[in-house]
């Protein structure tokens, strides 16, 4: 009885949907180990996939693209010894477990590989093989799932304290540790309580030592009763000597912790009461009406400017809290500082100005939009390091920050309600961000980011941090021969994954496209002839940009070049691009097809069905395949979406050409395409990208 194509591919659209929160990399000679081992695990209920490498530059490559949770290396693979896959995994992922594998496993053996640093030896000949192989796999997985968070949780740790320690040492009040009677650390301010011109001088000297005699007897009481956790939390009065032995009066707050399982204990020592500003900032600032007037001869005279200026309001993060924390006097002292220290980092002939309780404003002027970018994002980022010391408190603020570069039409109220709406806005979502505002900051930052992302492809196409994911296309007639989408992912320097559509206008834009499609199809090329040795054939549809159609005669002649080891296969290859782009540019897209169905590869129109002559189109251009637009997809319910696909199905069918229908996200929607006579499908029901992992291509997880 043939089986129904609908059910059988509703089958494999949930078992694609499946949770995969785990990835084994498998090394070996033969793709069939590597879907054995994860039709097993699977089977026995675990989220596991199987990537399969052949060689030591996929392991390499497929490490540095994002390590995966565990190394299956089978023995005595010529292109990957055991021993070198471990060195290799020890350099570039330290924690990751690597396991030898074998058909059947000995004793002997199992010594030989962890000596030279496998985890243990698996075999998978036979079930309790495949049984045992599992335990040790889950066994693996979940240590190396700890180890990574330990590290993770160590470098959390380490900055924290690092953070400590510069708030401590950049603080004014006088901080020392006590460890077993002797002081281990003091900051600067310890000990210019002291007289003493360098805090390291402290280290090691007795606390009683700094202790006025008449007051040793009580300190020792206080501090043994603290270590038996018998405190009140009451502060410690006494007197201390300085280096001159003079008496100096203290009240301390002591705290006890733990540093490498002994007790240490913090002495806190408040300093006396700030000043209500610093120098320079005592006389009332200017308020919102002079602020205003000041705009407003600004931005009239803003066209006689060189230079660029721009307006800048400062609102105060969580000030509420803040108030109610410190007080109203104390939050005062802390605005004004907050106002000189604005002061201190702006131009001479820039204005700060009182805005309103919680907000200030300036008037600065820059080079140009770029520098007022980089200055408010500067202040947003320092302005959280500085502590701001009041009559009985240290103050940490945060602010939200918002620039109007101006340029000379604009009128003031409507810079200052624009400034004051987008800070507020921006400081209600959390605070600590920056915003440039207005026509022209708008257009610096768009120049900007189109050069930063330039700039990002640039890099990664330089340090090869660009790869390769799949998206299956389904076939609804049952070819078993698998076809895969092949989509590019860039690795930015902070190890984030972007997808194409955050990076490919910048490509387009900054001329980069011509080199990114040749290093797809390269890519493509090595993925087809790693998996020569694989059970079943594969078709792999690369797109190509305009660029590429443009520069068509040199594209081709770079083929050729790649495919002169090693010639197309039929069918592995298919090339695509867009309908819009092909009707622009009909005479080289003939040219093109032809050219690269003369190389063996075939040919695919993507985003069909869109242009105002999409039935010529296929009359002009030799092709394979059509990709419906996913417009056909999401009104599939439409009659005249229905109307124009069914003709368009109707004309491929003539011309025995494949069609394909993609962003499928609904059941009934596939059976009513197979319904149709579509020949294949793709989308997120269908299966998402990266569920099918090839050779080296080991996605981010």
């Amino acid at each position: 009885m043939p089986i129904d194509p609908r059910a059988q591919l509703v089958h494999a659209a949930a078992a694609a949907n499946q949770a995969s929160s785990h990835v084994a990399l498998v090394v070996s000679d033969s793709e069939s180990i590597a879907k054995r081992i994860e039709s097993y695990l699977r089977n026995a209920g675990h989220p596991v996939r199987s990537a399969w490498v052949t060689d030591l530059e996929d392991v390499e490559e497929a490490l540095r693209r994002g390590a995966p949770d565990l190394v299956l290396c089978a023995d005595a693979l010529a292109q990957a010894p055991l021993r070198d896959v471990v060195e290799l995994c020890r350099r570039l992922a330290p924690d990751l477990p690597v396991l030898l594998l074998s058909a059947r496993a000995t004793a002997d053996d199992t010594v030989a590989a962890m000596a030279v640093g496998a985890r243990d030896h698996v075999a998978y000949e036979d079930q309790r093989d495949l049984r045992h192989l599992e335990l040790v796999v889950l066994r693996e997985i979940a240590s190396h799932q700890h180890r990574r968070e330990l590290r993770a949780t160590q470098k959390r740790l380490a900055t924290f304290e690092s953070r400590h320690e510069e708030l401590i040492s950049g603080t004014n009040d006088a901080v020392a540790y006590i460890q077993e009677g002797i002081l281990s650390n003091a900051n600067p301010a310890f000990a210019q309580l002291l007289g003493h011109a360098d805090a390291s001088t402290l280290a090691g000297v007795p606390l009683m030592d700094l202790v006025a005699p008449d007051f040793v007897p009580k300190v020792k009481e206080q501090l043994k009763l603290l270590l038996r956790g018998k405190t009140d939390n009451r502060t410690l009065d006494c007197c201390l000597l300085d280096e001159q032995g003079r008496r100096v009066a203290i009240s301390a707050r002591l705290t006890v912790s733990e540093q490498d399982g002994e007790q240490l204990i913090e002495m806190l020592i408040r300093a006396e009461a700030a000043q209500l500003a610093p120098a320079g900032a005592a006389a009332a600032p200017s308020g919102r009406v002079q602020f205003f007037e000041t705009l407003a001869a600004a931005v009239a005279g803003a066209g006689q400017q060189k230079q660029q200026r721009a307006a800048l309001l400062f609102t105060i993060d969580a000030f509420a809290a803040l108030e109610e924390q410190l007080g109203l006097h104390d939050v005062e002292q802390a605005v004004l500082q907050l106002l000189a220290w604005i002061k201190e980092r702006l131009g001479n002939s820039d204005q700060v100005f009182r805005f309103s309780t919680h907000e200030l404003a300036a008037l600065t002027t820059q080079n140009d939009a770029a520098a007022i970018q980089q200055l408010g994002e500067s202040l947003v980022r320092e302005v959280t390091r500085q502590i701001f010391n009041t009559s009985g408190h240290e103050a940490q603020l945060s602010l939200s920050v918002t620039a109007y570069p101006f340029s000379g039409s604009e009128q003031a109220s409507a810079v200052v309600a624009e400034l004051a709406r987008h800070a507020r806005q921006l400081s209600a979502k959390g605070g600590r961000q920056f915003a440039n505002l207005g026509p022209t900051a708008q257009s610096s930052l768009q120049e900007r980011e189109l050069e930063r992302k330039a700039a990002v492809i640039r890099k990664a196409l330089e340090a090869n941090r660009l790869k390769l994911a799949y998206q299956s296309i389904a076939s609804l007639e049952g070819d078993t021969r698998q076809h895969f989408d092949v989509l590019m992912r860039l690795i930015d320097e902070d190890g984030r994954e972007l997808h194409a559509s955050e990076f490919i206008e910048s490509a387009a834009k900054s001329g980069q496209m011509r080199a990114l499609d040749r290093w797809v199809v390269q890519r493509t090329l090595k993925m087809q002839a790693k998996r020569d040795g694989a059970q079943e054939a594969s078709s792999l549809f690369v797109k190509l940009s305009e660029d590429t159609l443009k520069d068509s005669e040199a594209f081709v002649g770079w083929l050729q070049e790649q495919l002169r080891s090693r010639p197309l296969r039929p069918g592995e290859m298919v090339f695509e691009l867009q309908e819009l782009v092909l009707q622009n540019h009909i005479r080289k897209a003939k040219l093109l097809s032809k050219a690269l169905i003369d190389l063996g590869a075939q040919f695919a129109i993507e985003h069909f069905g869109v242009g105002s002559n999409s039935a010529q189109m296929i009359e002009h251009i030799p092709v394979q395949f059509l990709k419906f637009h996913q417009s056909y997809a999401k009104n599939f319910g439409d009659k005249e979406t229905h109307r124009r696909m069914s003709a368009l199905m109707e004309l491929a069918k003539q011309r025995q050409i494949k069609t394909i229908v993609s962003h499928i996200e609904d059941a009934n929607v596939m059976a009513r395409l197979w319904q149709m006579g579509v020949n294949f499908i793709q989308g997120y029901h269908v299966q998402e990208p990266e569920v099918v992992l090839l050779s080296a291509e080991v996605g981010a997880r």
